[in-house]
């Protein structure tokens, strides 16, 4: 039996004509509508029939069964399927059927080319293409060629598409449609001047029939997509819906188009619009696609109106992206529900994009625990996440204080990600956060490698990059945030010098003025940036900072609450307010150490003083219960020693006042009265005034009374005066005076001097000199009290950071001193000591120090050896 096609698009089979595929019956025709672009005309081909072996009406054979190949049966299936009696899937089916049994070599060709052009009528590529693979080009009729060339260029299998086009270009080298399909073969390889050589050939003359007008805009519409001109594109596609008002595979195209270049919004309602006015044009997968990009762009907007916002304006638009998300991936899961869906890959692949969007969108909304457990499950499910999604899920682990696990989510999803991006600064600060400087320095000079001064593709040359000036205050940042501000200073000075409107290099210079120990400057700064940029969040909460550095907690609170008040969701406005209130509420601080070894202080001795204060009250004043217990075994006998203080204190800018009264179990001043006053003199320098009615540093020897002896007490007067250059030197004086019950007057100076020499985010290392001498009235007491003593001695102390993650940190510290101790009468003779301490900086819940101490002394020409250990905690109770 032969078949070929005639001019005028019939099919002569049998020696009888018979109608072209466009004269199909309306059903058909109807099913083709919804197909991809370039289907109805380059798959199918304007000409080119879709071949029937009969026309006889002869009735069907069952297509359910395993039939033996008959071509009376084959004829009648054919004509069902053109009538509507029978579906496509049963269609196909019968013809895998046949396919699989042993045919002749013309049946087999038969039987695959209906098979391919029935698969293609009804939108099933992947089946066209897998006929294509069983049979090759080769092997086909022409009328198959068309539509499985089509096929092949829907499914990306650019090699079958190729030896179609091949083959079809042998068979018919005069005829158009096989040279369109060149052409988007071409376009799919990378040849695009060959496919623009195709498409002027084909353009003169101008065609006149509708279809091969139709075709050739076709072509344009993807020429000008392969080149960067949308407007060009979508030019085309509106003349073939002029053309061919059925054509809904070119609106579904432009909408694609237009959503691809930022009309996701208007393409999806133009969809929605279509589908109303003719129910059925518009696939729901198709709408479920356009869908989702309207809502991606709708989420960007809406993350751009939330940052230009103040209070709860700024979520609204986020909320109405949430909710119209939950109602987008309901529709998707209902027909993920319904049994052999169609495109049932396609659906899970927009489920999982409408997934990693609504990822973002909760973490913008300022919900980072409900994101990560929306990843935690998408991962339990086995779900194949983009990289977006990944950093997405990244971002809040990090805001979380999970860094050690954002890190490997950081890592996948920069992998393909042209350097710079906002991803790759996120891996920067992750690196820093668990403790791998070594990795963020490696990465941040890949970016500074990859991030030129200039454009290097900008409508002019000369152009500065802007992504330059970020990565150059990322460099300078990583200064601070590596304990190096002495480093990061003059980079910053150099900055705000070359661009002083700059905010980001501004908030760097403030936040290195802070860390430098100038709290008054980092507030100067902060006032001046915040008047430049009232708006920006990081400047305010930076500010906040800053005045709670500067004890100005009025001024800290109120620009505080106004913050949480106008953006509640903001990370860094979250992290704000858990700083303040660990800093401003209550608070519990114990100090305990002891000792044994020698005899002229005591043999042995512990002590803890706690104290217990409540949160700021009126932002300034706070009551606390203060408690000390000791005990001192020495030669006078055992010292028992027991006090308790109730007080306030008053704490507002640069002065702090207090007053404590006291009480104790035994002692000459067991009722007793004491206060300090500390003033900040500016930034430099620092003075305070002490008096305590009942001294802790009373010699234990003083405290025990042996039988018949009176007890002794002692006031306790000081001062003090500091200057401090930065944090990384300091110099001390101090004066203190103890006034004894018994007479005795002890007065005592100190000088220090500590000098840090190496700061690195591992390592830090500094001296410490200190040189002190005192003097005593009276000898002839049964504690120590020499006429003139004096020391000095020079420390070295090293700090190793160990563990670090997030503001969660742990140190261990070496201290070895030695120096010379000179006393009246005794001469002088040489000490020494060496400190071991661990340090724990659990974030704002706890700051923990404990350790051993081990040193030698000498009294009254007697050489001592002491061993301790000490613990210090410090926890916020809110």
């Amino acid at each position: 039996m032969s078949i070929h096609t005639q001019r005028n698009g019939g099919t002569v089979v049998a020696g009888r004509k018979v109608a072209p595929f466009k004269a199909l019956p309306h059903r058909l025709a109807r099913a083709v509508r919804g197909l991809p672009p370039i289907v109805c005309v380059l798959v199918f081909g304007s000409s080119t029939a879709f071949a029937d072996s009969t026309v006889a009406p002869s009735p069907v054979a069952p297509h359910g069964g395993a039939v033996a190949y008959d071509a009376s049966q084959h004829d009648a299936l054919i004509v069902a399927r053109r009538a509507g009696r029978i579906a496509p899937a049963p269609a196909l089916q019968q013809l895998r059927q046949w396919l699989a049994a042993p045919l002749a070599d013309d049946q087999r060709r038969r039987v695959a080319s209906d098979a391919i052009a029935i698969a293609v009528a009804d939108g099933q590529f992947a089946d066209a293409v897998a006929v294509g693979r069983q049979v090759p080009p080769t092997g086909l009729s022409d009328y198959a060629l068309g539509p499985l060339a089509g096929a092949a260029r829907r499914t990306g299998d650019i090699a079958l598409q190729g030896d179609t086009v091949k083959v079809w270009r042998a068979r018919q080298p005069a005829a158009r449609e096989p040279r369109l399909h060149e052409a988007f073969w071409r376009l799919a390889n990378g040849d695009t001047a060959g496919a623009q050589a195709i498409y002027r050939a084909l353009a003169q003359p101008a065609p006149t029939e509708v279809a091969d007008r139709v075709a050739l805009l076709d072509l344009r519409a993807a020429l000008a997509r392969a080149q960067g001109q949308p407007f060009q594109a979508l030019s085309a596609y509106g003349e073939i819906t002029a053309l061919q008002p059925e054509r809904r595979d070119a609106q579904r195209d432009a909408d694609f188009l237009l959503a691809e270049y930022g009309g996701a919004t208007a393409a999806f309602e133009d969809a929605q619009a279509a589908e109303r006015k003719q129910p059925g044009s518009i696939a729901p997968l198709t709408l479920a696609m356009l869908e989702q990009q309207a809502l991606a762009q709708q989420l960007r907007w809406a993350v751009k109106a939330r940052d230009q916002r103040l209070g709860a304006a700024r979520v609204t638009d986020l909320d109405k992206v949430l909710a119209a998300q939950s109602a987008a991936l309901a529709r998707v899961d209902a027909a993920l529900a319904q049994p052999a869906t169609p495109d049932a890959d396609t659906w899970r692949t927009l489920r999982t994009r409408l997934q990693s969007d609504r990822m973002l969108a909760l973490l913008e909304r300022g919900r980072p625990v409900d994101t990560i457990a929306l990843y935690d499950s998408l991962r339990a499910d086995g779900t194949v996440l983009p990289p977006y999604a990944l950093g997405t899920a990244a971002r809040a682990l990090a805001q979380e204080r999970r860094s050690v696990d954002a890190v490997p989510l950081f890592e996948q999803a920069v992998v393909d990600l042209p350097m710079p991006d906002p991803l790759h600064f996120g891996l920067v600060y992750a690196y820093l956060d668990t403790g791998r400087f070594d990795d963020a320095e490696a990465l941040l000079q890949r970016i500074e490698g990859a991030t030129p001064v200039l454009m290097r593709l900008a409508p002019e040359a000369g152009r500065p990059n802007d992504q330059f000036s970020e990565v150059s205050g990322l460099s300078a940042l990583l200064q601070l945030y590596g304990d190096r501000p002495k480093i990061a200073q003059p980079r910053f000075d150099t900055l705000t010098y070359e661009a002083p409107l700059n905010a980001s290099y501004a908030y760097g210079a403030a936040l290195t003025e802070r860390l430098r120990e100038h709290p008054e400057a980092a507030v100067a700064r902060f006032e001046a940036l915040s008047a430049d940029h009232p708006d920006d969040l990081s400047v305010r909460t930076g500010h906040v900072e800053a005045l709670l550095d500067a004890d100005e907690f009025r001024a800290a609170r109120l620009r505080a609450e106004s913050l949480e008040a106008d953006a509640p969701d903001a990370a860094e406005v979250r992290e704000m307010a858990r700083k303040r209130r660990s800093l401003v509420g209550p608070q519990l601080e114990i100090d305990a150490e002891g000792s044994r070894g020698g005899g002229t202080l005591a043999s042995r001795e512990w002590r803890v003083d706690s104290r217990l204060s409540s949160g700021l009250i009126g932002d300034a004043w706070r009551v606390f219960y203060a408690q000390t217990l000791g005990r001192g075994y020495t030669s006078e006998g055992t010292a028992k020693w027991a006090r308790s203080g109730l007080g306030a204190s008053w704490q507002q800018g640069r002065w702090l006042a207090e007053g404590v009264l006291q009480h104790a179990n035994n002692g000459r001043y067991r009722n007793s009265v004491a206060g300090r006053v500390d003033y900040r003199a500016g930034d430099a320098w620092r003075l305070s005034a002490t008096y305590d009615g009942d001294s802790k540093e009373l010699p234990w020897k003083a405290r025990a009374v042996p039988f018949g002896a009176q007890a002794i007490g002692a006031r306790e007067f000081g001062a003090s005066v500091a200057h401090i250059v930065n944090e990384s030197r300091r110099f001390d004086l101090q004066w203190r005076r103890l006034d004894f019950s018994d007479g005795n007057l002890r007065d005592g100076l100190d000088f220090g001097w500590r000098e840090r020499w190496v700061s690195t985010p591992r390592f830090q290392l500094e001296t410490r000199l200190g040189v002190d001498a005192s003097r005593s009235r009276l000898q002839d007491v049964r504690y120590f009290s020499p006429s003139r003593d004096a020391s000095a001695q020079l420390s070295v102390r090293g700090q190793w950071l160990t563990w670090k993650s997030d503001d969660r940190q742990f140190f261990q510290v070496l201290e070895l001193g030695g120096g010379s101790y000179r006393q009246a009468g005794f001469g002088s003779g040489p000490l020494w000591n060496l400190r071991y301490e661990h340090r724990w900086a659990l974030g704002q819940k706890l700051t923990l120090r404990y350790g051993l101490t081990f040193g030698s002394h000498p009294y009254d020409g007697v050489r001592e050896k002491q061993r301790g250990v000490f613990l210090n905690l410090s926890m916020p109770l809110q």
